[in-house]
């Protein structure tokens, strides 16, 4: 898809940063990608990094812009099958194919290490998530990408996730219970004034954990609740009186200065290969801020306070860590003329070779 130049300014071979914007929503809210789509029985997490050279550079917008087409024509055998895919770019790779000022919360994966627990930050330049019914329409639209990418890319992590039973991770735990649905979840993921020029983003962190089944399951289920927070069969949150401070669910519920919970959205699947014994589950956390799943992932890693670690993590092991930015389906199937305006853009008055990057969020110098 190409964008409305309508917009150039007189004289000029790109539109100005401004008009670029307002082409892609035509003072529309800009359509965000299928962040907030429902849960799936299949899922693969396909992490890729960046080949040197614009031609891959190239190569990744193009495939941006016509990916609502081939969504489109992989989802068509089955139409009930609720195929999409999101993708979202780290901040290295941000920069390299948008070429415009980064969004305010993008920035590389922030690693953590306390005592023998390590949140690892792993290679990534760019996430597709792609979700359906049946992973069979997963395995087409992500080989259909791939042989489109080429030599563009190599693959960093290829995760296949299913669902187990009633939405159980392996450890044998519902996953997802507290997720927002409808307008909730749009609050919790989408970006809004806060981040004007990229209004309808959203934040996305990823992780793989690997479980030590057979060690969890000689804990008695009593104990097994407590780090959890939740009874196991049927899936209720402990009373306050029951439930430790270092529960997984305490530590991760995340409130404003108001005292009301700022919330996320999760995918979670389990993965695993029996002959080796891998089992695991991939951690995708959607949000309008990644400060939150960040704070999450501090207090469960240093604990809160520090040294009231997740307990969870003496049986769960983080082997990859990744941060990436979900534009509007506007700016991602617009890349390339984003970057085009953005180089294009003239100095602002006074500051000599500025690339007056703050025209993107509004007047200049904004951001």
């Amino acid at each position: 898809m190409t964008s409305d130049t309508s917009g150039a300014a007189p004289g000029g071979d790109a539109p100005e940063p401004q008009a670029v914007i307002a082409s892609f929503t035509r003072g529309a809210p800009p359509e965000p990608q299928a962040v907030a789509s429902p849960l799936t029985g299949a899922a693969i997490f396909l992490v890729v990094v960046l080949a040197p050279g614009e031609d891959s550079v190239a190569t990744v917008r193009d495939l941006c812009a016509d990916l609502a087409g081939l969504v489109r024509a992989v989802g068509f055998r089955d139409l009930d099958g609720h195929l999409t895919c999101v993708t979202g770019f780290g901040a290295a790779a941000w920069d390299r194919v948008a070429g415009t000022d980064k969004p305010a919360g993008l920035h590389p994966f922030r690693e953590i290490e306390a005592g023998p627990r390590h949140a690892v930050a792993t290679a990534g330049d760019v996430l597709f998530h792609v979700r359906a019914v049946r992973m069979d329409l997963c395995f087409e639209l992500a080989s259909q990408i791939m042989s489109r990418l080429g030599q563009a890319v190599t693959v960093a992590s290829e995760v296949h996730g299913f669902r187990y039973f009633d939405d159980r991770d392996l450890i044998g735990f519902v996953d997802g219970t507290e997720n927002p649905t409808g307008a909730a979840a749009a609050r919790a993921t989408l970006i809004g004034d806060e981040d004007p020029a990229f209004a309808g983003g959203s934040y996305v962190i990823v992780q793989q954990y690997l479980h030590d089944v057979a060690a969890w399951n000689t804990l008695p289920v009593e104990e097994q609740e407590k780090i959890i927070g939740r009874t196991k069969l049927s899936d209720i949150e402990l009373a306050d009186d029951v439930k430790p401070s270092s529960a997984h669910n305490a530590l991760t519920t995340i409130t404003d200065a108001d005292g009301e919970e700022i919330q996320i959205l999760r995918d979670n699947m389990p993965f695993g290969t029996v002959g080796d014994g891998r089992y695991g589950t991939y951690f995708i956390g959607y949000a309008r801020s990644p400060a939150t799943i960040e704070q999450m992932l501090t207090n469960m890693f240093v604990g809160s306070p520090e040294g009231n670690y997740d307990r969870l993590l003496d049986f769960s092991t983080a082997t990859t860590g990744n941060l990436f930015f979900v534009p509007a389906v506007p700016l991602l199937e617009n890349l390339g003329a984003a970057r085009q305006a953005h180089e294009a853009a003239p100095p602002a008055p006074g500051t000599p070779g500025s690339l007056n990057i703050g025209s993107l969020k509004g007047a200049p110098g904004d951001g």
